[in-house]
């Protein structure tokens, strides 16, 4: 009998040993008592479309460089529970004689808000940034395939693929091409990443011109760097993809435009940048990102801006000071600070 009673307790200390005694809250989000945090697949890319005009009489020339990007996270599931997508659309315009005119950087679509100006010509009555809005709401809790079949038609030629889901186009009239296709590149991207709280991305852009000279094209160059920022619930850093989209149109002595083709991002070109041979550490560019983006990792974003930095010469204002970093990264990191302190600004939390 006494044999008996004490298997009995110790089979009730065993089935008591075994409970999950997290106050109920088990939902494998990280947010309550449980040792177990979300998953999520996290991706940043970039889309660009580059686009000429000559240069008529009472018409500059002009060159235009649209880069689409965005950040995404999807659940185990494949579905969409964070997406933001923005424009940077840049130009530079010259004149009959191939000099230019114009090449400064511009806000982005969302940064303008509601000075982008589409309201006058949007026969909804929304802005651009309201309409972008309504297609990442519209995005969430489906997958990718589900998203790239979005029902689309032609309005006119600068228009070919507006929604027609009739919801859908009562609240989106904008093209939306682009916007599907550098979401279906995030995805492409995604790297799962565990323990997010907030998310975002941002960009920084700089534009350049420089004039005809006979032997020498003229050039319009628009170099957009793009940041997809994820951080923990102490503010940390622990997700962050930063490439470069550089891209250019060239005209001659009379305002013709020569070229305007999009090129891949800095990050797609790999070793086919060419930087090696200007390197004094022997980094191609995709290699020395890696190495900043692994420093920037476990920092804050106020640490990350305050990476100290010296000027190398007048093209490198900015390049690592530090001599751990620096023995990676020879390459100027400005635009890279400023592009994730932007996406860090922008992060949100996340559902």
């Amino acid at each position: 009998m006494k044999k008996l009673l004490a298997l009995l307790i110790v089979a009730v200390l065993l089935l008591s040993g075994c409970t999950n005694d997290n106050n109920g809250d088990d939902d494998n989000n990280g947010n309550g008592n449980g040792d177990e945090t979300t998953v999520l697949k996290v991706g940043t890319a970039s889309y660009t479309s580059v686009s000429g005009r000559d240069f008529v009489e009472g018409t500059d020339g002009r060159v235009q460089v649209n880069t689409y990007y965005a950040t995404v996270a999807l659940d185990e599931d494949g579905k969409f529970v964070f997406v933001d997508i923005d424009t940077a659309q840049n130009q530079g315009t010259f004149d009959g004689a191939g000099v230019v005119l114009a090449a400064e950087a511009a806000p982005t679509k969302k940064e303008k808000g509601p000075d982008y100006g589409m309201v006058g010509n949007s026969e909804i009555g929304k802005e651009w940034f309201e309409q972008i809005a309504v297609l990442e709401e519209y995005m969430i809790g489906q997958t990718l395939a589900e998203v790239l079949a979005t029902p689309v038609e032609e309005r006119d030629p600068a228009h070919p693929s507006v929604p027609s889901d009739e919801d859908l186009a009562s609240k989106v009239t904008i093209t939306i091409e682009g916007y599907l296709k550098v979401v279906e590149k995030a995805v492409e991207n995604a790297v799962e990443v565990e323990g997010l709280a907030k998310l975002g991305s941002g960009s920084y852009t700089k534009v350049s011109g420089r004039d005809f000279v006979e032997g020498t094209d003229g050039r319009v160059q628009v170099n957009v760097t793009y940041a997809g920022v994820g951080l923990d619930a102490d503010g940390k850093i622990i997700y962050v993809y930063i490439d470069t989209a550089q891209n250019q149109g060239t005209f001659d002595g009379v305002g013709a435009v020569l070229a305007a083709d999009p090129a891949p991002t800095k990050k797609e070109k790999g070793p086919d940048y060419g930087m090696v041979g200007n390197s004094e550490i022997g980094k191609e560019w995709f290699e020395q990102m890696e190495s900043l983006e692994e420093h920037m990792t476990g920092m804050t974003p106020a640490e990350v801006k305050a990476i100290p930095t010296e000027e190398k010469d007048a093209a490198h204002p900015a390049v690592p000071a530090d001599e751990d970093l620096k023995s990676s990264v020879s390459i100027d990191i400005s635009a890279y600070q400023g592009a994730v302190d932007k996406a860090a600004a922008n992060a949100i939390d996340l559902p």
